[in-house]
Parts: structure tokens; sequence; C-alpha cells
């Protein structure tokens, strides 16, 4: 009798090692698929990330029949910065950026990413022109008033960013990758137009129109 409880006694035992294995298999994974989305720099969405998140919310508008905005951001004379202050402050510099854009983007469905280099974006799903328009200018007002220095910059004294956004709705004669390109569209003329502002337009229909 006693053998045969020591023996059921071992099995539970080992069942319980399995599950208890199989939970820190599951929590690993979980840790590096989030690891995989985040850029490790900032602590925010990566491209990887932003990409994947794009599509599924496009296809999402689909049915929904609702608008989509897109921001991006880019920092203004990045590479100036980085040559006088040096790269260590210039990775504050991103991270102080995606703490700001991890402030702003607060609803559980919006996503903010470090796109590449010094340049971010937010996807703010069910979101207008006129209010994805006034988040930037939120945000593009409060990393002006982080004050971070920026004597190299012929746009201010301080740190400033350019932004772009536009909004759409579902269109099978529209892919994803063109609603990002217009808005990059809109940030190079807000470069081009001085910098440390906002441009935006929005499609309608199949069409872009100016606001």
């Amino acid at each position: 009798d006693v053998g045969r409880f020591d023996g059921s006694f071992a099995m539970l035992t080992d069942i319980n090692q399995r599950k208890e294995m199989e939970l820190l298999l599951e929590e690993s994974n979980r840790r590096l698929t989030e690891l995989s989305n985040m850029d490790s720099l900032t602590g925010i969405a990566n491209r990887r990330c932003f990409d994947a998140t794009l599509e599924h919310e496009y296809s999402r508008l689909r049915r929904s029949k609702s608008k989509l905005s897109i921001i991006l951001l880019d920092i203004d004379h990045f590479k100036e910065y980085n040559d006088c202050y040096g790269h260590i402050m210039g990775d504050e510099c991103l991270r102080q950026i995606g703490k700001v854009l991890s402030y702003y983007t607060n609803r559980n469905v919006d996503l903010a990413a470090r796109y590449g280099g010094e340049e971010f974006a937010c996807i703010l799903p069910d979101t207008d022109i006129h209010a994805a328009v006034n988040l930037a200018e939120r945000i593009r007002q409060r990393i002006e008033d982080l004050k971070i220095d920026h004597m190299e910059s012929p746009v201010s004294g301080f740190l400033t960013a350019s932004f772009g956004v536009t909004t759409a709705r579902y269109s099978s004669e529209r892919s994803p990758t063109e609603i990002v390109a217009m808005a990059d569209k809109l940030l190079y003329k807000a470069k081009v137009s001085g910098r440390n502002r906002t441009e935006y337009a929005e499609f309608q229909g199949d069409e872009l129109a100016d606001m």
C-alpha cells in the first residue's frame, strides 16, 4: 500500500513540475514577444510592432467604417544635436520623447512607436483629423516645454520636432503603406516650411483633401 501511495505522490509531483515548467515557458515566451515588439532604448513599440498594428487596425476599419489617424514626427536637427552633445545625451533625448508619447497616447487602442532613428509615429484608431492634429500640437508643445538645450538648431534654442498628420477611412484602393507615405510627405512639408510645426491633410474617399 505504501508503495502505491509513494508512486501516486511521485506522479503528482511530476505533473506539478511539468505545469510549472509550462507556465514558466509561457511567461518567457510572452516576454520575448513583448521584447520583440518593443524599442529597447525608449521602451515604446518598435517599427515591427507599428507595422503589424497598422495592418490590424486598417483591416478593422473595413468593418467599423470609422477613421484612423497617423502621426509621424521627427526631431529637428537631431544629427547636429548628437554632434554637439554626444550620443549618450542623444539617447536620453529619445527616451524623453518616448515618455512624452507614452503620456499622450494613453487610450488602450492608441500606439506610440519609435519608427526609426529620431523618427516616431502614433496610430490613433477611431480618431478624426481634428482630434489627431490637436494631439500632435500638444505633443509638439510638450517637447518644446521640456527645454532641452539645442544650441546648434536654427529653429530654436531648445529641442523641437516637426509633424505630419493624416486621417483615412478604409478603402480597397488604398493600403496602410500609402497612408504612412502621406504622413511622411506632410512631415517633409513641415520641415521645408520651417520645422517645429504640424502639417496635415485628410483622405476624402480615395482623394486627399488639404485642411
